[in-house]
């Protein structure tokens, strides 16, 4: 093979390389947003400073403990769900919980674990091997990249839908509650 030929393959290798980093920090970063933004209440004037101090909860929890994190406080079994506790001044609370009542919970779980240790693998050991000076090398890892790539791309869809999901919510809830009043 050619210097030409090695180096579009370096290329694509770096690229592919750069694009499952970039993916598994934006699932990082939906993580986040998730976690910061469910379990929300007290009165409604510390609004503000409730959801800045969640968000600065998880700032520089890894991805590993953001997974934790959403799987303990947002997945939930139907039968232990907390009941809502009236309070006597204006008060706002906003909740996010998915209900796994088909069993799949620990399927999920385990998905979402080995997603976690895909990021691990890369970051970690993938890279450490890699010779980009060898086409060999950049053919392997691509081939692992594109393979990996699949995984990422189902987990970042469902969080991005869930996200979604949560925001339209909350402005159907908004819409519904001035259509009311006017």
């Amino acid at each position: 093979m050619n210097l030409e030929e090695n180096s579009e393959i370096k290329d694509e290798a770096l690229r592919k390389i750069g694009r499952n980093v970039v993916n598994f920090q934006k699932i990082e970063g939906m993580l986040k947003l998730i976690i910061s933004r469910h379990n929300l209440k007290g009165p409604i004037n510390d609004f503000e400073s409730l959801i800045t101090e969640k968000r600065n909860s998880v700032e520089y929890d890894s991805l590993g403990k953001l997974a934790k994190e959403y799987f303990n406080s947002i997945y939930s079994d139907s039968e232990n769900e907390k009941k809502y506790t009236p309070v006597e001044k204006s008060h706002f609370e906003i909740s996010l919980k998915i209900t796994a009542e088909d069993g799949s919970l620990p399927i999920q779980k385990k998905e979402f674990q080995s997603m976690v240790a895909e990021r691990n693998r890369l970051i970690h050991q993938m890279l450490v091997s890699f010779n980009p000076c060898s086409t060999e090398s950049c053919q392997a890892l691509i081939t692992e990249l594109d393979k990996q790539n699949e995984t990422i791309k189902r987990h970042y869809t469902n969080l991005q839908n869930l996200i979604l999901a949560f925001q339209e919510g909350i402005n159907q809830l908004a819409k519904e509650d001035y259509a009311d009043n006017c």
